[in-house]
Protein backbone atom coordinates (compact mmCIF):
# COMPACT_ATOMS: atom_id res chain seq x y z
CA UNK A 1 0.00 0.00 0.00
CA UNK A 2 1.42 3.40 -1.02
CA UNK A 3 1.98 6.01 1.65
CA UNK A 4 -0.43 8.94 1.48
CA UNK A 5 1.12 12.34 0.85
CA UNK A 6 -2.12 14.32 1.03
CA UNK A 7 -4.70 15.24 3.64
CA UNK A 8 -8.39 15.50 2.90
CA UNK A 9 -11.37 16.31 5.10
CA UNK A 10 -14.92 16.74 3.87
CA UNK A 11 -18.25 17.77 5.37
CA UNK A 12 -21.80 18.39 4.18
CA UNK A 13 -23.35 21.75 5.05
CA UNK A 14 -26.98 22.82 4.72
CA UNK A 15 -26.29 25.87 2.52
CA UNK A 16 -26.11 26.44 -1.24
CA UNK A 17 -22.68 26.37 -2.93
CA UNK A 18 -22.69 30.15 -3.37
CA UNK A 19 -22.90 30.68 0.40
CA UNK A 20 -20.20 28.07 1.09
CA UNK A 21 -18.05 29.76 -1.58
CA UNK A 22 -18.18 33.05 0.34
CA UNK A 23 -17.14 31.24 3.52
CA UNK A 24 -14.03 29.69 1.92
CA UNK A 25 -12.88 32.69 -0.15
CA UNK A 26 -13.73 35.90 1.75
CA UNK A 27 -11.45 36.90 4.65
CA UNK A 28 -14.32 38.23 6.80
CA UNK A 29 -15.81 34.71 6.74
CA UNK A 30 -12.55 32.69 6.85
CA UNK A 31 -11.50 34.63 9.95
CA UNK A 32 -14.64 33.39 11.74
CA UNK A 33 -14.13 29.63 11.31
CA UNK A 34 -10.67 28.70 9.95
CA UNK A 35 -7.98 28.63 12.68
CA UNK A 36 -9.75 31.50 14.42
CA UNK A 37 -6.61 32.82 16.16
CA UNK A 38 -5.19 33.55 12.69
CA UNK A 39 -6.09 36.24 10.18
CA UNK A 40 -6.45 36.04 6.39
CA UNK A 41 -5.52 38.85 3.98
CA UNK A 42 -6.79 38.23 0.46
CA UNK A 43 -6.51 41.56 -1.38
CA UNK A 44 -7.72 40.12 -4.71
CA UNK A 45 -9.65 36.94 -5.45
CA UNK A 46 -7.76 36.14 -8.65
CA UNK A 47 -5.22 33.60 -9.86
CA UNK A 48 -1.74 34.93 -9.17
CA UNK A 49 -2.79 37.07 -6.20
CA UNK A 50 -0.82 36.87 -2.96
CA UNK A 51 -2.51 35.70 0.25
CA UNK A 52 -1.18 36.24 3.77
CA UNK A 53 -2.17 34.13 6.77
CA UNK A 54 -0.80 35.06 10.21
CA UNK A 55 -1.36 35.09 13.96
CA UNK A 56 -3.77 38.00 14.45
CA UNK A 57 -2.42 38.92 17.88
CA UNK A 58 1.19 39.53 16.92
CA UNK A 59 1.52 39.04 13.14
CA UNK A 60 3.86 36.11 13.85
CA UNK A 61 3.92 32.83 11.98
CA UNK A 62 3.29 34.58 8.65
CA UNK A 63 2.49 32.16 5.86
CA UNK A 64 2.28 33.33 2.26
CA UNK A 65 0.40 31.69 -0.59
CA UNK A 66 -0.41 32.37 -4.21
CA UNK A 67 -3.92 31.78 -5.50
CA UNK A 68 -3.73 29.29 -8.36
CA UNK A 69 -7.40 28.49 -9.06
CA UNK A 70 -10.55 30.59 -8.65
CA UNK A 71 -13.52 28.70 -10.12
CA UNK A 72 -16.68 29.91 -8.34
CA UNK A 73 -18.47 28.22 -6.72
CA UNK A 74 -16.45 25.02 -7.19
CA UNK A 75 -12.73 25.41 -6.46
CA UNK A 76 -10.40 27.78 -4.64
CA UNK A 77 -6.76 26.64 -4.61
CA UNK A 78 -3.66 28.08 -2.96
CA UNK A 79 0.05 27.24 -3.35
CA UNK A 80 1.91 27.88 -0.08
CA UNK A 81 5.52 28.97 0.22
CA UNK A 82 7.66 27.23 2.83
CA UNK A 83 7.55 29.11 6.14
CA UNK A 84 10.92 30.20 7.51
CA UNK A 85 12.47 27.49 9.64
CA UNK A 86 10.59 24.62 7.95
CA UNK A 87 11.84 22.16 5.35
CA UNK A 88 11.39 23.24 1.73
CA UNK A 89 7.83 22.27 0.84
CA UNK A 90 5.26 23.21 -1.74
CA UNK A 91 1.83 22.56 -0.29
CA UNK A 92 -1.30 22.96 -2.40
CA UNK A 93 -4.55 23.56 -0.52
CA UNK A 94 -7.86 23.27 -2.38
CA UNK A 95 -11.31 24.09 -1.12
CA UNK A 96 -13.66 22.02 -3.30
CA UNK A 97 -17.44 22.54 -3.30
CA UNK A 98 -20.07 20.25 -4.79
CA UNK A 99 -23.86 20.47 -4.63
CA UNK A 100 -25.23 17.55 -2.67
CA UNK A 101 -28.68 16.76 -1.23
CA UNK A 102 -30.00 20.34 -0.89
CA UNK A 103 -26.66 21.54 0.47
CA UNK A 104 -22.98 21.55 -0.33
CA UNK A 105 -20.17 19.07 0.22
CA UNK A 106 -17.08 21.09 1.18
CA UNK A 107 -13.75 19.32 0.93
CA UNK A 108 -10.37 20.63 2.01
CA UNK A 109 -7.61 18.78 0.17
CA UNK A 110 -3.93 19.51 0.79
CA UNK A 111 -1.16 17.83 -1.17
CA UNK A 112 2.58 18.12 -1.45
CA UNK A 113 3.70 16.29 1.66
CA UNK A 114 6.08 14.13 -0.37
CA UNK A 115 8.51 17.08 -0.07
CA UNK A 116 8.52 16.82 3.74
CA UNK A 117 11.40 14.69 5.06
CA UNK A 118 10.23 11.09 5.43
CA UNK A 119 10.97 10.98 9.17
CA UNK A 120 8.68 14.01 9.76
CA UNK A 121 5.99 13.33 7.15
CA UNK A 122 3.52 11.32 9.21
CA UNK A 123 3.62 13.85 12.03
CA UNK A 124 2.81 16.65 9.55
CA UNK A 125 0.01 14.60 7.97
CA UNK A 126 -1.52 13.74 11.35
CA UNK A 127 -1.35 17.33 12.64
CA UNK A 128 -2.79 18.74 9.43
CA UNK A 129 -5.53 16.11 9.32
CA UNK A 130 -6.54 16.89 12.89
CA UNK A 131 -6.53 20.62 12.16
CA UNK A 132 -8.60 20.26 9.01
CA UNK A 133 -11.02 17.97 10.85
CA UNK A 134 -11.63 20.78 13.33
CA UNK A 135 -11.80 23.35 10.54
CA UNK A 136 -14.58 21.58 8.64
CA UNK A 137 -16.56 21.17 11.88
CA UNK A 138 -16.12 24.91 12.52
CA UNK A 139 -17.20 25.69 8.95
CA UNK A 140 -20.37 23.63 9.31
CA UNK A 141 -21.25 25.31 12.61
CA UNK A 142 -20.50 28.77 11.21
CA UNK A 143 -22.60 28.28 8.07
CA UNK A 144 -25.46 26.71 10.00
CA UNK A 145 -25.52 29.50 12.60
CA UNK A 146 -24.26 27.48 15.56
CA UNK A 147 -21.36 28.23 17.95
CA UNK A 148 -17.93 27.35 16.59
CA UNK A 149 -16.71 24.20 18.40
CA UNK A 150 -12.93 24.73 18.04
Amino acid sequence: MAESTAVERSIWVAVPPERAWQAVTEPQHLNQWYATFYHWDIPALAAGARVEFYNKDNHADMQVATITVVDPPREFTLRWESPTGYPATTLITSFLLNSEADGTRVTIHESGYETVPADERQQWLDATGNGYGMSVENLKAYLEGRPIPY
